[in-house]
């Protein structure tokens, strides 16, 4: 096989990358706090000699667009949204982890837990727990402090990484990381009774979909006629040497 064919075999493995990470945005442009995906390209060079150098593509990582979703208001107690960069901290079987989906309820303990029933910790690292007795609704305040009436109940641990990217997508909206959390900025805020949806903009992911397609049927197109050239002249020399 020639480089004309490795090249353009090159450039259809990472659109079909590229493809699963579109779909993969698409499926969840209603998951709460999702953040868009976009794949990152690099030249790879290779060649016999230090002369004749031959240019590949190749995909090296996913970029993660951290811009925040749009904000709406349902009014529910324990639904969360954290408006500026910060992420809740969740306790999990698997260790701490981080989310900004803040769908949150409470379970049979009267924890404050996240959709998949994972607690919610405080910023002493401890899960917050609603006393039972409370007659009046907890208020949570931007800061994270809930208090029921006069009562501080506990302060939501928000927390920020020096690198988001480096952050490791796990199951249900959860990041993994080995990298220490600081304090989120003072201009990051929890807004109670509000969600952040997703940040991915449906139109403009079909759109690229499309125009993926398209390149891909065109390098397909070009793979054809190279191994048509090919044949042909394979063909066409067996003639001759007969």
């Amino acid at each position: 096989m020639e480089n004309v064919s490795y090249i353009g075999l090159s450039r259809l493995s990472t659109m079909r990358r590229e493809m699963d990470v579109i779909a993969n945005n698409l499926a969840n442009m209603n998951s709460n706090a999702y953040k868009g995906e976009r794949v990152m390209f690099e030249e790879f060079l290779k060649g016999p000699n230090h002369r004749e150098k031959h240019s590949f593509v190749t995909d090296f990582g996913v970029l993660r667009n951290m811009q925040v979703g749009k904000l709406e208001h349902t009014g529910n107690t324990f639904d969360l949204a954290i408006t500026g960069p910060g992420f809740l901290t969740v306790e999990t079987p698997q260790g701490r982890r981080y989310t900004r989906d803040g769908h949150l309820r409470l379970d049979a303990d009267r924890r404050l837990v996240t959709s998949g029933g994972h607690p919610i910790l405080d910023n002493r690292g401890r899960e917050i727990v609603i006393p039972a007795d409370a007659a009046e609704t907890p208020a949570i305040a931007t800061d994270g402090t809930i208090n029921v009436g006069q009562q501080q109940i506990a302060k939501i641990d928000l927390v920020n990484f020096a690198s988001e990217q480096e952050l490791r997508k796990t199951a249900q909206g959860l990041y993994a990381t080995a990298q220490e959390p600081q304090p989120a900025p003072a201009s990051s805020t929890i807004a109670q009774g509000v969600l952040e949806a997703s940040n991915v903009e449906p139109i403009l992911e079909m759109t690229n979909m499309i125009e993926l397609l398209r390149q891909y049927q065109s390098t397909q197109n070009m793979l054809d006629s190279e191994h048509e050239r090919i044949r042909s002249a394979i063909q066409r020399l067996g003639r001759t040497s007969a």
